[in-house]
């Protein structure tokens, strides 16, 4: 699997989870479990971000020499 796709993959997972706090079937009883796996989610999501946006850089930067 890709870094894309498995961003897109987490991203849509993130996205289901917070509709869910959104939605009819909120249990507070459930919240604090699946706010612990969004934020999990938000930072693996930042991560990899933030590792391609190195790798980005670091490509850019080899054709501007």
């Amino acid at each position: 699997m890709s870094k894309t796709s498995n961003i897109e993959t987490k991203m849509a997972k993130l996205r289901e989870l917070v509709a869910w706090f959104e939605g009819d079937e909120f249990r507070l009883e459930q919240a604090n479990e699946k706010f612990v796996a969004a934020t999990k989610l938000a930072k693996e999501i930042e991560t990899e971000l933030s590792e391609m946006k190195n790798t980005i850089t670091v490509l850019k930067e080899s054709f501007d020499k």
